[in-house]
């Protein structure tokens, strides 16, 4: 290795080796998502559904969801829809005009705010449906949704599952967020499907045996997927049953979102910490590369992308002793980037492929927010999108 001293080479090996997992599971993992992504088979018999949308000063949005589920491709008899309402602005008003008309549609409004979980659990309480679905007021839901995603619910095994989510590309940072949406979801694809907090749906069955959404939670959908997986059970994640959420339009209310989330995944994570090596199903350890990898890859991409320019700025005087080090830059920077087209050409995204670089210091900042909130009180606030 230009026949560098062997202390420098043992150290660029392990460097080299510890700087370049992260980047090849993730480039594995994009290309094995190449072959996913088959569809359930279509269901004769649909079940019954409840669909609950919680709400809280959404009077901007909501008609975003009350459109969809107006246009819900799904038989009127098998489904009914409970809205729970925590708002002080005419969100309930909105939803009473629209809905007044509706059949198997129960409306619940509170006089101060609840957690969502909290408001999730009255709903369940006065549902009936076989199947627990959960929208967000600023969903735009696809008229196919609700149909296909319960028809992955044949597997015994499979508990929750969860449908496509992309972000309403506004603005920069809306194509910066849709584009981490996407490589997320290409990863589900191949390993660990999680719940996002909408466009999921849950067998009634497991929630009332393990006691509902857990309302101390700040990110109730965290743990619930965290739960389903401790207990053996499967999430199935499909591409067919897609929505569009509006997401903040600027930083700050990106950063309270995600302090929020970060908080929310660190108290899950805390719940379950006594039964870790479950939290992932089988073959643990690859999923869990697989899965880690989502967080890590973006992050060191930036790392590597702002070295980069130091490191060869140094070469200049140091050639030798740091090539090999701008190699393994090079490398990660390589798999990562290839792994994210690959995602990207995967879910039919490419373009989007070209905001790489401000996604990845974006998760780099969020990933140092998470160890920032780790056992703070943070409160639940509403996000201005």
């Amino acid at each position: 290795m230009l026949s560098l001293p062997f202390p420098l080479v043992a150290f660029y090996v392990f460097l080299g080796i510890i700087m370049l997992i992260i980047p090849l599971v993730y480039f594995f993992t994009a290309l094995a998502s190449i072959f996913k992504g088959g569809s359930g088979k279509k269901k004769k018999n649909l079940p019954t559904v409840t669909v609950i949308v919680p709400t809280y000063n959404e009077e901007k949005s909501v008609e975003r969801v009350l459109n969809s589920l107006r246009g819900l491709n799904y038989p009127k008899e098998k489904m009914e829809i409970i809205f729970v309402d925590d708002s002080t602005d005419r969100t309930f008003e909105i939803i009473e005009n629209e809905t007044k008309d509706w059949k198997n549609t129960k409306r619940i409004k509170h006089e101060k705010r609840y957690s969502k979980a909290y408001g999730l659990n009255e709903a369940l309480s006065i549902s009936s449906g076989e199947i627990v679905a959960v929208y967000d007021a600023d969903c735009s839901i696809e008229p196919d949704a609700l149909k296909n995603l319960v028809k992955h619910f044949d597997d015994p095994k499979v508990m929750a599952v969860q449908g496509r989510y992309e972000a309403e590309r506004r603005n920069f940072l809306g194509r910066i967020i849709d584009l981490e949406y996407t490589l997320w979801q290409g990863g589900q694809l191949v390993a660990v499907p999680v719940l996002i907090g909408y466009n999921y749906a849950v067998r009634r069955t497991y929630l009332e045996r393990t006691g509902g959404f857990d309302a101390e939670m700040l990110a109730e959908d965290h743990e619930l997927w965290y739960r389903i997986y401790v207990d053996g059970y499967k999430i199935v994640y499909t591409r067919e049953a897609g929505v569009r959420v509006l997401e903040p339009g600027f930083f700050k209310d990106f950063v309270q979102q995600r302090r929020r989330w970060s908080r929310g995944a660190d108290q899950a994570t805390a719940k379950y910490s006594a039964q870790r090596l479950k939290m992932f199903p089988k073959p643990r350890i690859p999923n869990f590369l697989s899965f880690t990898s989502r967080y890590i890859a973006p992050s060191l991409n930036a790392v590597c992308l702002a070295l980069l320019p130091f490191s060869l700025a140094l070469s200049v005087f140091y050639y030798r002793e740091l090539v090999p080090l701008i190699f393994i830059f090079l490398g990660a920077i390589f798999f990562i980037n290839l792994g994210a087209l690959i995602f990207c050409l995967k879910l039919r995204k490419p373009s989007s492929w070209l905001y790489l670089a401000p996604l990845s210091f974006l998760v780099f900042y969020q990933n140092i927010l998470f160890f920032r909130v780790r056992r703070k009180e943070i409160k639940w606030e509403k996000t201005q999108k």
